[in-house]
């Protein structure tokens, strides 16, 4: 499996991240799910940050079955829909995204010493 991330890296306008929030929630959280080969997306809104980290408001995940899998996402008619609305949320952010493509191993946790 390979998840496709975006990261937020920026701040939301001050006063504004209740409205930021909202507006993924409503105006893109839809769109991102419909993307074909989508197996799960996740949203994340950052909580706490070590005091010299990037300032990182929002990590966007979407798990594929493949590289093929997110090919065919990125050329789904969907995609302009998802950028422009993108662009328009983005308008209460001061920032960018990017995009990662990345493969996990999945430890289970070692419990001989709690």
């Amino acid at each position: 499996m390979l998840t496709r991330t975006a990261i937020y890296e920026g701040t939301i306008q001050p006063g504004r991240e209740e409205e930021f929030f909202r507006r993924v929630a409503t105006e893109l959280e839809p769109l991102w799910r419909r993307f074909p080969n989508v197996l799960a997306v996740r949203v994340q809104r950052t909580r706490s940050a070590d005091k010299d980290a990037r300032p990182i408001a929002m990590i966007l995940e979407m798990d594929f079955p493949d590289m093929k899998a997110i090919e065919d996402c990125l050329a789904s008619p969907i995609r302009p829909e998802s950028h422009a609305a993108t662009e328009a949320v983005m308008t209460l952010f001061d920032g960018g995204f990017y995009h990662l493509v990345t493969e996990a191993t999945v430890l289970t946790p070692d419990r001989r010493d709690a």
